[in-house]
């Protein structure tokens, strides 16, 4: 199934916002978790890893739906042959 160019860039717009949004959340939790001490402190960067993580994945999949809007050669799903059958011959006149 082919997806439109504008969907697939809202996809990757989309993908590329909530990344980064989750990438700065998970710095901010690092820099919090950094005030702790103990299981809170652990707690809060496991959590940053974890956001991070997902950060990751929408950068990725967001360049990966870009990848799809390069300009390709568009070829038909089945390709029937146009003839299989030998062109009939003339013999003269």
């Amino acid at each position: 199934m082919r997806i439109s160019r504008g969907r697939l860039l809202l996809r990757a717009g989309l993908l590329l916002v909530g990344g980064g949004y989750t990438g700065w959340r998970a710095w901010e939790t690092h820099q919090a978790a950094l005030t702790l001490t103990g299981a809170e402190r652990v707690l809060g960067e496991r959590l940053a890893m974890a956001m991070a993580l997902l950060c990751l994945f929408a950068f990725l999949i967001a360049g990966a739906v870009a990848w799809q809007l390069r300009g390709r050669e568009r070829r038909h799903s089945l390709h029937l042959p146009a003839s299989t059958r030998p062109a009939p011959r003339s013999d003269g006149p």
